[in-house]
């Protein structure tokens, strides 16, 4: 699912207020991802982005002022897909609470790694950039308030602030070591995710009682 273009923030030149407009956004995004997931980051040029979706490279720059414009706004759609990954299973968990809550939010986040190849062409490719993590930012922050939900579920006891610290704290640390079982195996290094899972699962029961 595509972020509302007005949260696409410093990345887009102009902000599309027409369905038309918002749908040739859309391409020039879809093209950048088919790209990254079949030709990776040598091919990652605005011409060929244009090529790709069928459009003038002009209208290219007409939503983003260079290349790097288009990666961030492209990290932040990857991102966000992976917040509503997440915030899927706290609505899930507070239906009926995960059996292991912290190997759910893991498994989310590497299912969305898996399922998205360009994120990965992006990631490891080059192209992640201190402005990247700049830009997705927030995205990872609504990502730690879903997890607080599922925290809420399974630690009712904890107080407010240590669920919040403890919700920070899997995103920091997970991001990282999904990241390297990312870098290791393509479909994530299942010995790593599992050493993940317990490892923050302990974090977990001894930050919240």
């Amino acid at each position: 699912m595509d972020p509302d273009p007005s949260h696409l923030g410093a990345s887009l030149r102009n902000v599309p207020t027409q369905a038309r407009s918002r749908e040739r956004l859309r391409r020039v995004l879809d093209a950048a991802d088919e790209l990254l997931s079949h030709e990776g980051p040598d091919s990652f040029t605005t011409t060929r982005i244009a090529g790709v979706a069928g459009i003038p490279v002009g209208s290219v720059y007409h939503y983003f002022p260079d290349k790097s414009a288009i990666v961030d706004a492209l990290a932040l759609r990857y991102w966000s897909d992976f917040e509503d990954l997440v915030a899927a299973a706290a609505e899930s968990d507070e239906r009926d609470p995960l059996p292991d809550p912290v190997g759910e939010v893991l498994e989310a986040l590497a299912a969305g790694f898996r399922a998205r190849p360009g994120f990965l062409a992006l990631w490891y490719g080059g192209l992640r950039s201190e402005r990247v993590r700049d830009a997705t930012r927030p995205t990872r922050a609504a990502i730690a308030r879903s997890i607080e939900r599922i925290l809420e579920v399974h630690w009712p006891d904890a107080d407010e602030t240590s669920r919040m610290t403890a919700a920070q704290m899997l995103v920091l640390a997970g991001d990282g070591l999904l990241r390297e079982a990312f870098r290791i195996d393509p479909d994530g290094d299942q010995r790593l995710l599992d050493e993940s899972k317990l490892m923050l699962s302990a974090y977990m029961d001894e930050r919240l009682g």
